[in-house]
């Protein structure tokens, strides 16, 4: 069996070697929901020994992009009703808390970055250039919570950045214009109420902007 995967950059180790190319091809759904990962004929493929194949496979599963069947092998997570609702409701709990703390951190230099991104996020809607959208959203909310100056935060809100941006690829054609214009007023509001420190207007827009997000996507998903 022939993956849909890259020929692999290089790395310090083959093990992270296999797991970036992994991760890559199934972030961006070469490797779809579902799709059977067999050990062999990945090692095949990436000219590699099984054994950084089986290591990159437990990393994997440990960030709940691959899963284990007994008796089947490993398989690609799929993209269940659940597991979109846990990225959503992930990403509201996470956001609420780094933006009530990212508005005493604002300078006027953070604040024109911000303010930078959004304009740049304009631009993208009206040009219909949903990749370039997608990178400064992400810029934009991982900017939010770096201002919180909280590692673990970060790191978690990275985390669930990069599950949506999978489960936004698996759904692109349904959802994501019709969303994005949406999401877009949002975030203009919830920058507004960063800068106004507002924090009851804060935390509604951003709860807001989850679950509008969140109600799309289990349309599509229902669909």
């Amino acid at each position: 069996m022939l993956l849909n995967i890259s020929p692999p950059p290089q790395y310090q180790t083959k093990q992270k070697m296999v797991y970036h190319t992994l991760r890559h091809a199934i972030m961006h759904c070469k490797l779809p929901p579902g799709q059977r990962l067999v050990i062999e004929d990945i090692a095949q493929q990436l000219n590699v020994s099984p054994i950084p194949v089986r290591e990159a496979l437990q990393l994997l599963q440990s960030e709940g992009l691959a899963e284990n069947i007994p008796h089947v092998g490993a398989s690609v997570a799929p993209i269940s009703r659940d597991s979109v609702i846990e990225v959503f409701s992930l990403m509201e709990g996470l956001e609420v808390v780094a933006s009530r703390l990212a508005v005493s951190r604002l300078t006027p230099k953070t604040t024109q970055e911000l303010a930078a991104m959004v304009t740049d996020m304009d631009a993208a809607v009206k040009n219909s250039d949903s990749e370039c959208w997608t990178d400064l959203n992400t810029r934009f909310h991982t900017s939010i919570a770096r201002l919180t100056q909280m590692p673990m935060l970060q790191q978690m809100t990275m985390r669930a950045l990069d599950h949506w941006s999978r489960i936004r690829r698996y759904f692109f054609n349904q959802v994501h214009y019709s969303r994005m214009e949406q999401a877009q007023q949002e975030h203009h509001a919830i920058l507004e109420a960063l800068t106004a420190g507002d924090y009851a207007r804060l935390e509604a827009v951003v709860k807001a902007h989850n679950q509008g997000a969140l109600a799309t996507y289990m349309e599509a998903l229902s669909a």
